[in-house]
């Protein structure tokens, strides 16, 4: 399951443009610079993924060329998150999903001890910035302490983001009224359509396995496509990045922030038949703060024996109305809402992993593991409307070879997923059969660092590899402009954006930061 790659570049199939980037980032390892470190530094990536090794590759060079001696180790995905999760790895890399839009995730991904924190960087200072800003009803006040937060970050590193990904959709011919929104979210399928009708199953793909259909759990991004398809939340981010109404018809929010009251859609319907109230929007609520999931931590402060929760409690007035009080004013709290939908009251976690009930747009069918093959149906009671699409089919396809093939048969009629290569794109527009469409992205592409590894524990290391690392060529000559250079974590259209302090292909200035810092060359 897992190959390691040592003292020659990753080998794989490069474009020409890649080939090219390569030979311009110093010709191959064999112009390699006297190495700094004793033992190389390991770069953990997903197998499955063909870009990502592709880019490895690329990235492994350039450091090289500075003296930092890498090797690359590929592991398959779901054992390479649950490493990163536990923080056994040097390097890696990873891809944000949805998350990133939003400035409260700087707190999940910096503040010590958070559940997100899979690098464990720990700066007491940093900690006490997040902690008011996740508190600051002022808006300005918090973009204030927003900004201070990415600049302190950009500076000690303990993620380099790389690029902001597009979203890249390769469809037949006849599948009309694909649009895919700024966040990728893919309730996008509720809406899309099929020239001449569909004989059989519309069949989307994934390139992972969920981890589960568990939606209080799962926070992978396939667990999480599967919760866009299945449920609602309460809350939902608009394409500016704000928070309203999705389930919540309207949300009042008092004056002191410690109160907050959801008005609910009216004639919303479960796949079962049952109807939305707020006794199930309680049930929900009060079912993940009493689970261990990741997902609770957010309505908590603190940890171990000083966790203590932001909710005090919550009230059901009417069958149409859902009041959530406050110990304290927490500035994050809509945001909170967005990654759990709802669930019919009674119907338990266990019950959700087997035969998953919302109110979204398709409806679980079943699940074929052998197969990897996830069946919904359309939900005809659907409150914004039934989809056009009757029966939607979900498939897992892990290598980019067989998705490229069964994009080409016809055995998959959409696909959005971070698996193919650039040049696979352009080559699959040349097919009579297919299209392929890109939509502005903003997923972010970044590196982490074990911030407790040696030698990644000192800042000076990490930012010397941010200056030898030529993101913008390898946008340009590997990804073929289907990515943007990324100097946040957050996305340019938050409201809450600075870029910090940033990295441009430097790496003259990168041997000078690691000699300063006594790693030497020969030494």
């Amino acid at each position: 399951m897992r190959r390691r790659q040592t003292g020659t570049v990753l080998v794989i199939t490069l474009t020409a443009a890649a080939a090219l980037l390569v030979a311009a980032c110093g010709g191959g390892v064999t112009g390699v610079q006297t190495t700094r470190f004793k033992q190389p530094l390991v770069l953990k990536v997903n197998a499955a993924s063909a870009p990502t090794r592709q880019y490895a590759g690329i990235i492994q060079n350039q450091l090289k060329q500075v003296g930092i001696p890498c090797e690359i180790e590929t592991v398959e995905f779901n054992t390479l998150l649950e490493q990163q999760t536990k923080g056994q790895f040097q390097l890696t890399t990873g891809r944000w999903v949805g998350g990133n839009q939003d400035p409260v995730y700087l707190y999940d991904l910096f503040r010590t001890g958070s559940f997100r924190n899979r690098g464990r960087y720990s700066n007491p200072e940093l900690d006490k910035i997040l902690d008011e800003a996740v508190g600051a009803a002022d808006r300005a006040r918090a973009k204030e302490l927003w900004v201070r937060a990415q600049e302190m970050t950009s500076r000690e590193l303990p993620q380099f983001p790389l690029w902001y990904s597009d979203q890249m959709v390769v469809a037949r011919k006849n599948v009309q009224n694909i649009r895919v929104p700024v966040d990728g979210d893919w309730r996008f399928l509720r809406d899309v359509t099929v020239e001449g009708g569909k004989g059989g199953p519309f069949v989307v793909v994934l390139e992972s396995n969920p981890a589960t259909f568990d939606q209080l759990r799962g926070t992978d991004a396939s667990s999480e496509r599967m919760r866009q398809l299945m449920f609602n939340s309460l809350v939902r981010k608009n394409e500016n990045f704000d928070y309203v109404g999705d389930l919540a018809s309207e949300i009042q929010t008092a004056p002191d922030g410690l109160t907050y009251t959801f008005k609910l859609r009216d004639g919303v319907k479960f796949h079962n038949g049952k109807t939305f109230t707020s006794a199930d929007a309680k049930y929900t609520l009060d079912t993940l703060l009493a689970s261990d999931s990741p997902k609770s931590n957010d309505f908590f402060e603190g940890t171990g024996a000083q966790r203590a929760p932001y909710v005090k409690s919550v009230e059901t007035p009417d069958p149409l109305t859902l009041v959530v009080r406050l110990n304290k004013p927490l500035n994050k709290f809509l945001s909170t809402f967005v990654s759990f939908g709802m669930m019919p009251q009674g119907y338990t976690p266990d019950q959700q992993k087997r035969a998953p009930v919302g109110t979204g747009a398709f409806k679980f069918v079943k699940y074929d593991e052998s197969q990897q093959i996830v069946d919904l149906a359309a939900h005809d009671a659907y409150w914004g409307g039934a989809p056009a699409v009757k029966q939607l089919r979900v498939r897992t396809i892990l290598d980019a070879n067989t998705l490229q093939a069964e994009l080409r048969s016809g055995g998959i009629d959409i696909a959005q997923v971070a698996n193919l290569q650039p040049d696979t794109y352009e080559a699959l527009k040349q097919d009579p059969n297919l299209k392929v469409e890109q939509f502005p992205g903003v997923n972010v592409v970044y590196l982490l660092f074990n911030a407790t590894a040696e030698p990644l524990s000192d800042a000076r290391v990490r930012q010397a590899i941010a200056y030898s690392i030529d993101r913008q060529a390898i946008v340009k000559e590997l990804l073929l402009g289907q990515a943007r250079v990324a100097n946040s974590i957050l996305p340019e259209q938050s409201w809450a954006y600075t870029p910090g302090q940033v990295y441009n292909f430097d790496p003259e200035k990168a041997k000078q930061i690691l000699d300063e810092a006594g790693y030497k060359a020969g030494q």
